[in-house]
């Protein structure tokens, strides 16, 4: 049965392939802590748990009233921990640019493509305090971690913050751009290249929005990476 229906849709010019997400390779991995960098509300915490990931997830969002809808969304899943700060290459504290969209909240300014998304271009900066990966975590028993970086074009900065935990790190799904929304953000083949001396190769990638213009064609992808030999 599974053969003609694989030979008629052949037929019809369609191809049914086997493919590889975020469910598959969590499945395949012993990922005993999801960092989650950027975890605006809660999103990608959710959808993980959807997904069958039982393990532990530590979410972190510096901006005050997102943060709070973040930890409602936590507070009732023992195993999802939240706390109110940015990760960066540094300690210290932030201005960030808070947008109505707050799902662009950025330490970097935003370009005239972020204010397409928005309507309305920042509404207010914030004082948030940053913490470091390195230094988050220096306690942490965790040995298998996935580190999950949505920061609106601060991504490197994290990655900076994150060195000594790398060698714990088995996979890093981060957003990269194609076309920039923030200032000073790196490009897409310098976050290929940065993420290859790190010791990571892409694994997957899917489409994160589409230009206003060409909805064919993609502003970011979600990249998953995972180390090499892990």
């Amino acid at each position: 049965m599974k053969e003609w229906l694989k030979r008629r849709v052949t037929a019809a010019g369609y191809e049914i392939t086997r493919g590889s997400t975020l469910h598959s390779f969590l499945n395949s991995r012993y990922i005993d802590l999801v960092v989650d960098a950027g975890a605006n509300i809660g999103q990608f915490g959710q959808a993980i748990r959807l997904r069958g990931y039982g393990g532990r997830i530590w979410s972190f969002e510096p901006v005050s009233k997102v943060y709070a809808a973040l930890a409602s969304a936590a507070a009732r899943d023992p195993n999802w921990t939240t706390s109110r700060l940015a990760l960066g290459s540094a300690t210290g504290t932030a201005e960030i640019n808070v947008f109505d969209n707050h799902t662009l909240a950025s330490i970097l300014p935003g370009t005239r493509l972020a204010e397409s998304y928005d309507g309305g271009g920042v509404t207010t900066r914030e004082t948030i305090s940053v913490e470091t990966v390195d230094i988050a975590l220096r306690d942490d028993p965790a040995r298998h971690i996935m580190l999950k970086v949505d920061v609106q074009g601060y991504e490197r900065e994290v990655l900076e913050g994150a060195k000594e935990t790398l060698s714990r790190i088995d996979a890093i799904h981060i957003e990269l751009p194609v076309e920039h929304l923030y200032e000073g953000n790196w490009s897409f083949t310098e976050a290929i290249a940065y993420m290859e001396d790190l010791g990571f190769a892409p694994a997957q990638f899917r489409t994160v929005n589409s230009l206003p213009d060409d909805p064919a064609s993609a502003v970011e992808f979600d990249c998953l990476f995972r180390r090499r030999g892990a």
